[in-house]
């Protein structure tokens, strides 16, 4: 079912799956099995930030569904993701700073991460590999896909503009006064839209 990197310490030159010691850098990229997806590394319009996330990978201008470091881009180049011994997913700049991280988020040891076919990238125990200690459907960004559950603290957040992925003004999610309804926010503080209860 995965696909198995040859060494540890390793960068991952096809397939799925970042495994133990792994790393993902450059151009490399991992694919979902039936090649819907890609995971890698871009730079809107050929700028000097680099982000790291997720797009699809058969449409001629780059789709992207998922970005890690949104808020903190690689500047210059593209950086490194790297699954630890540890178990710890790390997004590094090219001079070896930690500009994203999961490993705050969890508490169990992964053994290997996985891009699906639904484009969710997720982190499977090292105790028990049916488990999951993250993916990033829980994590979403600004777009929602078939499969993805929405609801309690999470939010979608706009796009700076078409060519930078940082987090923009408007934030979609469930209305903090607890109605069960959804609402658009402008700036965090101004009701835009709100659905029927």
């Amino acid at each position: 079912m995965f696909i198995h990197l040859k060494s540890y310490g390793a960068a991952v030159q096809a397939g799925d799956t970042l495994s133990l010691g792994s790393s993902l850098a450059g151009n490399q990229t991992l694919n979902s099995k039936n090649g819907t997806f890609e995971f890698g590394f871009f730079s809107p319009n050929g700028g000097n930030n680099w982000y790291s996330g997720i797009w699809y990978a058969n449409i001629a201008e780059k789709t992207t569904v998922w970005v890690a470091n949104r808020e903190n881009p690689a500047r210059n180049k593209s950086g490194i993701l790297k699954l630890s011994r540890q178990g710890k997913l790390r997004l590094f700049d090219a001079e070896g700073a930690s500009i994203w991280s999961v490993s705050n988020s969890i508490s169990r040891k992964a053994c290997r991460a996985v891009l699906l076919d639904s484009d969710n990238f997720l982190m499977l125990s090292d105790d028990n590999e049916q488990e999951t200690v993250w993916q990033s459907f829980d994590n979403p960004v600004d777009t929602l896909l078939p499969g993805m559950r929405f609801g309690g603290q999470q939010k979608l957040v706009s796009r700076k503009n078409s060519l930078d992925p940082a987090p923009g003004l408007f934030s979609f999610h469930m209305d903090p006064s607890g109605a069960k309804q959804l609402v658009l926010t402008w700036n965090n503080s101004v009701q835009y839209w709100k659905s029927r209860t």
